[in-house]
């Protein structure tokens, strides 16, 4: 019979009986320097029966079994002889493949898709298995009906993704199956010294705990809690470094105690050292620019207080007069300009006063922050978006009176519209119905859109003024949340890994022929731009922009 078969790079040179996986292709995971056949056929089953190999059972569709007797001579280059258990006739290589048995400690294994690899910066764990895209993709093509039908045979004999994780996992088999051997050879009785699964023995029995139904105190400081996440910079930031550090302490024993470096626990291990390395390097640039600000707090209390009564108290003043006097020949309604602009002023004075009493507790502010910076430079940066916030509460409070008004004129031109197309809102069915109105009602339409053109030109010329600002003030949040998302969840370790050891880091598998002729299967490194693809699919920036 012919196969294709998949056969170590480490052993090129040996002789005896050879274990693998039979489906979907043959794969040798290891050889035993033997011929007794029973002997390694007893070895293969009490290691598949091990509690290390159950962990990852599930991965396969059968265990490993004895494929035969082998014998590989490098000086022949791709000459293999087999010849299967219970069959006298030697198998016929179709194809040889070579693959580099990747070792547990080294993290590396073959895959796909770099997609498979689930580095996502989030620090709750989805626990989803990667394997499932592979099965859904397997799926969609056995119901594409314009697809020609293939043989039962051909359909089996397959290069799919179990034969990647028998690959990855075959070097961490035959580890097992060598220990096997060794406390066999220890022992007088052979048979005595196998292991029995000690499955049930490790797990303690789960414990029950009593569920703790919340107070009504608890129900209102977590209603609170929220609120200020949505409103506070620095609430949402106290609660991500809450929730790493939740992430580290459940997340450390599993790393650190893997039986099994499968793709899942090398995701797992990935995101736990980034958002170590993260954090790490988060509080000590923080402490760094911490220290800086503290040496530094009059300096920046002065610049402060300067910035602030220069640019947003008299330049705010001066652009209100500015347009109350026709500006650039504009002539907007006098009264109705004064009146904005005497309001306006009024509120912008008012806060400029409350600044002028705050400025000598400028220092102190400054120091507040950098005494932040023991948080992390993220704590910082939150703390200078509330700062921010907090100083510039009468541009919003402008900006909300201004874009009141101007909505209400908005919606007062398409009501009349409405009135002059013959037409009119029916709140019951929410649709606009046609309608015959007197002439009184329109005669009051047209006064009302009167008043409306003659004063839409000053409302906007205001409002423009204040959404200019209010945007400033957004992007310079926008700014501030990227630099804290960057700083949260950048993928620093992926990153360093793809420069180490770009093999740990796959993006995809192909075949190349060796310098003695072998096709060998190598890892192709994953390109730097899917790494942060990958991330890009995670950072969508959830901005509030009353923060």
């Amino acid at each position: 019979m012919s196969a294709v078969v998949l056969w170590p790079a480490d052993l090129t040179d040996s002789e005896g009986i050879c274990y693998g996986w039979k489906q979907p292709l043959v794969c040798v995971a290891g050889v035993v320097a033997t011929r007794d056949s029973a002997e390694a056929k007893r070895m293969v089953t009490l290691a598949s029966l091990r509690s290390e190999w159950s962990a990852v059972r599930q991965m396969f569709s059968s265990d490993p079994v004895v494929l035969g007797y082998c014998r590989s001579r490098s000086s022949e280059g791709r000459s293999l002889e087999f010849s299967f258990q219970g069959d006298s006739r030697n198998l016929e290589v179709r194809q040889l493949l070579v693959y580099r048995r990747h070792r547990r400690s080294s993290m590396r294994f073959y895959s796909f898709n770099f997609s498979e690899l689930d580095i996502l910066p989030s620090q709750e764990s989805e626990g989803s298995d990667t394997r499932n895209v592979a099965a859904l993709a397997n799926e969609s093509l056995a119901a594409d009906f314009t697809r020609l039908g293939s043989s039962p045979k051909r359909r089996g004999a397959v290069f799919d993704a179990e034969v990647l994780s028998q690959a990855n996992l075959a070097h961490f088999f035959a580890a097992i199956v060598e220990n096997e051997a060794t406390s066999s050879n220890a022992l007088s009785n052979p048979s005595g010294g196998a292991p029995e699964p000690t499955g049930r023995d490790e797990s303690p029995p789960p414990s029950r705990t009593t569920p703790i139904t919340p107070s009504s105190w608890a129900n209102m400081i977590a209603t609170i809690y929220g609120v200020s996440r949505r409103f506070s910079s620095t609430m949402e930031q106290f609660d991500i470094r809450y929730e790493q550090g939740l992430y580290v302490s459940k997340e450390v024993s599993y790393v650190y105690k893997d039986k099994a470096r499968t793709v899942h626990s090398i995701s797992k291990y990935i995101k736990f050292h980034n958002c170590v390395w993260l954090v790490l390097n988060d509080v000590i640039i923080g402490v760094a620019f911490g220290s800086f600000l503290c040496e530094n707090k009059q300096f920046f209390a002065q610049w402060l207080h300067y910035g602030l009564q220069t640019y947003l108290i008299d330049g705010m003043r001066e652009a209100l007069l500015w347009l109350n006097s026709w500006p650039a020949g504009l002539k907007l309604n006098t009264e109705l300009s004064q009146f904005y602009c005497h309001s306006l002023v009024g509120l912008v004075s008012v806060w400029g006063w409350l600044l002028e009493h705050g400025a000598p507790y400028f220092p102190a502010l400054v120091w507040l922050i950098g005494v932040g910076g023991c948080c992390g430079m993220t704590m910082i940066v939150s703390l200078l978006s509330d700062t921010l916030s907090l100083l510039m509460a009468h541009l919003y409070a402008c900006y909300y009176l201004s874009a009141t008004v101007f909505s209400h004129q908005l919606g007062l031109a398409g009501s009349l519209w409405n009135l002059f197309r013959g037409k009119r809102y029916n709140v019951l069915r929410n649709r606009i119905d046609s309608w015959d109105y007197d002439m009184d009602q329109l005669l009051l339409g047209t006064i009302l859109f009167t008043l409306l053109a003659f004063l839409l030109p000053t409302v906007l010329t205001y409002y423009a003024l204040f959404a200019t600002a209010r945007l400033t003030v957004i992007i310079v949040h926008a700014i501030f949340d990227t630099i804290t998302s960057l700083l949260n969840h950048f993928p620093l370790f992926a990153l360093l890994l793809r420069l180490k050891d770009p093999l740990r880091l796959p993006g995809g598998v192909f075949i190349q022929r060796s310098k003695t002729g072998l096709l060998l299967l190598s890892s192709q490194p994953a390109p730097f731009s899917s790494i942060f693809r990958h991330y890009g699919a995670f950072r969508q920036l959830q901005f509030f922009p009353l923060r």
